[in-house]
């Protein structure tokens, strides 16, 4: 491929594929290396042909000592090409310490959010990005190796969130080499690159040459295709599962999800784990692993169960035909309430609206009555009222029942689930419990035939 047809393919990616047009900016992530430099110079001979405006980012890992000359160097190259370049440092070591994770993960956050930050100064619409066809290959084995499913085994996007793009995702190095030289790119190898120590390094440079000595020599370009193969059925799945999520979710906030089991365990067994992937990813909890998300589903396909944990905090709990995921606990709640009025609870995403009316209202409102609806003798109520949250000891006279019981006797009766304990709310009158706000009503304070006052409560729940 000669440099005037690689310039081509990228302009043409950049107009067809990725949506690029006049006007737009672009951030050039700037290493220093090989293909970073050709990346940097393809776009710069292209960005008066498309009407781009260029600027370039360079990121100091400090993982070696030396790594002060390479954002030296880059700010050379981009000088070179009349283009600005912003340079930034993270110690990656400390980070990877601090939040338990490898060296390579630890630089990649730092990296992108350094790229993001810089982006929005300088007003780009898109991250560019050197990878090429060979760390697609090589990416797409890792995957592989540690089991990834086809989302993972797609490998990089060319386009990722509509502003990551990769023009050199489908050229191969030795093209980008030959590249290099015809134009006299100079460019600097990162030490890193030949440690052994990181797995990535040993795909490249042990692996890899393996499997294309003794396999296939086209190794490089098979994966590639493979990983677009992959790419195109993971975006069908994940429209399915889209889809497929408006029948299965009931209730969803960043930390209960609530899941229509018996829906769920109807779909192909890819589409369910497709949806608790993209459920759990949405709550930042990704890369979901196998092992959790078949624990998931197999509870799905039973009914009932006791509390099962699950991972980073996550508990889990079917009960009925639903499918109970929680994180973390609730802190005790406990509001006095205006009656009559609303009475906000903010720490439940709730609001008590009280009413006072005639007690010959009463047949009339019975349809509208139900579990979050009850109707009180109003007379019965002795203020201060309290919307609180269960406590140990409670004691409570069900409606119909002579004497009272353990609250907890009660909930278990009542199958009312566990993991969902601790969101139950109370209204109290003194110190006896008029409601159990989903459940129950008191029996003392019932609307009897000689009830003259009545107060309405609804508990009604943000959308």
């Amino acid at each position: 491929m000669t440099p005037s047809e690689l310039r081509a393919r990228v302009g043409n990616f950049l107009r067809d594929q990725a949506g690029v047009r006049a006007g737009d900016r672009l951030l050039v992530a700037l290493s220093g290396g090989l293909d970073s430099a050709v990346l940097l110079d393809l776009l710069a001979g292209l960005r008066h042909e498309l009407g781009l405006g260029l600027h370039a980012a360079h990121f100091d890992h400090r993982l070696r000592p030396g790594s002060a000359a390479d954002s030296r160097f880059a700010a050379g190259l981009a000088a070179a090409r009349d283009v600005a370049i912003s340079e930034g440092s993270g110690e990656v070591a400390g980070h990877a310490r601090q939040h338990h994770l490898s060296l390579e993960a630890a630089a990649r956050q730092l990296r992108y959010a350094f790229l993001d930050e810089v982006a929005q100064a300088t007003g780009c619409s898109y991250i560019a990005l050197g990878h090429h066809a060979n760390d697609q290959a090589e990416t797409l084995l890792l995957h592989l190796l540690r089991g990834s499913g086809a989302a993972g085994l797609g490998a990089m996007r060319p386009v990722r969130q509509g502003r990551y793009l990769r023009p050199l995702l489908e050229i191969e190095r030795p093209v980008l080499a030959a590249y290099a030289q015809a134009r006299g790119i100079t460019f600097c190898e990162d030490p890193s690159n030949a440690d052994l120590r990181f797995t990535r390094n040993r795909v490249r440079r042990e692996l890899v040459p393996q499997l294309q000595a003794r396999y296939n020599p086209a190794l490089v370009q098979t994966l590639s295709r493979t990983a677009r193969i992959l790419q195109a059925e993971d975006e069908l799945l994940a429209e399915m599962a889209q889809q497929a999520l408006q029948t299965v979710v009931c209730e969803q906030s960043p930390h209960k999800i609530v899941l229509a089991a018996p829906s769920l365990v109807n779909y192909h067994i890819a589409v369910q784990r497709r949806i608790v992937r993209m459920l759990f990813e949405a709550q930042g909890q990704g890369p979901f692993d196998f092992d959790p998300l078949e624990a998931v589903l197999a509870l799905a396909r039973r009914s009932g169960s006791g509390l099962l944990p699950l991972r980073a905090g996550w508990r889990m709990q079917r009960a009925g035909e639903h499918l109970i995921l929680r994180r973390g606990q609730l802190a005790p709640a406990e509001e006095k309430v205006q009656s009559p009025g609303q009475t906000p609870v903010p720490s439940r995403g709730c609001t008590l609206i009280t009413e006072e009316l005639p007690a010959a209202r009463f047949p009339g409102l019975r349809p509208r009555l139900g579990a979050w609806c009850a109707a009180l003798d109003a007379e019965a109520l002795a203020a201060p009222l309290t919307l609180r949250s269960p406590r140990p000891g409670d004691r409570f006279q069900p409606l119909g029942l002579q004497g009272r019981k353990k609250l907890s006797d009660l909930l278990i009766d009542r199958k009312w689930p566990r993991i969902l304990r601790d969101e139950l709310l109370l209204l109290t009158s003194g110190d006896q419990i008029a409601w159990v706000a989903g459940l129950e009503i008191g029996h003392p304070f019932r609307v009897r035939p000689d009830s003259r006052r009545l107060l309405l409560l609804e508990l009604q729940r943000e959308s």
